[in-house]
């Protein structure tokens, strides 16, 4: 009777061992883990770089602190995660030349670490400002720098290790907002939009330089965005029979808008206005190439990708009709309007694909389990 009482309690001993060396326990474990590493980073940024009584926000707050801290963290916890445990959930990315590799790196960690940086100090901003006169002592501004850093090192831990062509891109969208709009608030001129869009990344002071740094990691990431297209598009084309020459020139043009995107906030007008301006009109061409091209290559994708495309190529046309003909807009309002058509157009075109290549994997893999249910498990 001994042994067969044991029995059932040594099955489930073994059932919850290997429950949790799953991937999705081992996942949650390493974000909890660099979640707390972060905080006991913060905690001696806090105590080493904090003295006295400190304001939330503004030179030498617990903001600035805790801003710079979470830059840190953030950028360092992003770089592993993408080197170390992205190739394990995307093995495909191991067999990448070594320098797009370490772009697909790079690129999606300057995204997380200036976004929490951005993200860290307009949090302290608002509450500076729902706070008005509150200032802590050197203890609670360390709890605070170590609790944001903590946060953000779990934040970016997981959604690095998770990331993938849909989450990249709604990262980019999300990234692009925050920096544009971050940089028009620091702008010493309250009247820039009278002008044009790009007389933000015109000057040298703080709004200038966040405005570019925005357009350069953007830039970078969005080569990595390239990357993670190709893929998919490739298991959606070897699955439909489609020429894989169509894979080379969505990723080509991919690469080429991420480049030209990049060259914009480096060549930007107190540089040269004349070659900010080749560089800014050979991407809007590309964009539009993008546009007419990329349906057309791709038509047999599901979804409403194919009228989209129409409800977008028909705005852009009313844009022009509104900011030339009639005279309704002026250019910065034009150019906002154009860039956010033209990516909310490329956001739904990496979600479809990804979309493409996640319903090809699952079909490889039914089809493994019906033809051998123990290979597949």
């Amino acid at each position: 009777m001994i042994p067969s009482e044991r029995a059932p309690v040594s099955g489930r001993a073994q059932s919850r061992r290997r429950l949790r060396t799953t991937e999705p326990i081992r996942a949650e474990s390493t974000s909890l883990a660099l979640g707390a590493a972060g905080a006991v980073v913060g905690l001696v940024v806090g105590l080493v770089l904090l003295r006295g009584t400190a304001p939330l926000s503004g030179p030498g707050s617990i903001g600035q602190i805790a801003a710079l801290s979470t830059l840190a963290v953030s950028g360092l916890v992003a770089a592993c995660s993408l080197a170390v445990l992205a190739p394990r959930r995307h093995p495909w990315m191991r067999a990448l030349p070594w320098w797009r590799r370490a772009l697909a790196v790079l690129g999606p960690a300057l995204v997380y670490a200036v976004l929490a940086f951005l993200l860290t100090g307009a949090m302290f901003a608002v509450l500076q400002q729902a706070f008005l006169g509150v200032a802590l002592d050197r203890f609670a501004s360390t709890f605070w720098v170590s609790a944001s850093t903590g946060a953000w090192a779990y934040v970016v831990g997981a959604g690095a290790a998770a990331l993938d062509g849909r989450s990249l891109a709604t990262l980019l969208m999300v990234f692009l907002t925050v920096g544009v709009l971050s940089a028009a608030m620091l702008s010493p001129d309250p009247y820039w939009w009278e002008r044009f869009f790009s007389e933000l990344g015109a000057g040298s002071d703080q709004a200038g330089l966040t405005f570019n740094l925005t357009l350069l990691v953007t830039g970078l990431a969005f080569i990595a965005v390239g990357d993670f297209l190709a893929h998919d598009l490739g298991l959606w084309a070897r699955e439909t029979g489609e020429p894989f020459w169509k894979v080379r020139v969505v990723h080509a043009t991919l690469v080429v808008l991420g480049a030209h995107l990049a060259l914009v906030a480096l060549i930007s007008l107190n540089v040269s206005k004349y070659w900010h301006n080749v560089v800014a009109e050979t991407l809007v061409v590309v964009f539009g190439l993008a546009l007419l091209l990329f349906p057309a290559l791709l038509r047999r994708l599901p979804g409403g990708l194919l009228l989209f495309t129409g409800i977008a190529f028909g705005i852009l046309v009313m844009l022009i009709v509104m900011f030339d003909v009639v005279g309704y807009l002026n250019m910065t309002a034009f150019e906002m309007g154009a860039a956010v058509t033209v990516y909310v157009w490329l956001l739904l075109l990496i979600r479809t694909v990804s979309a493409a290549g996640d319903s090809t994997r699952a079909l490889a893999e039914a089809t493994l389990h019906d033809q051998d249910p123990d290979l597949a498990r």
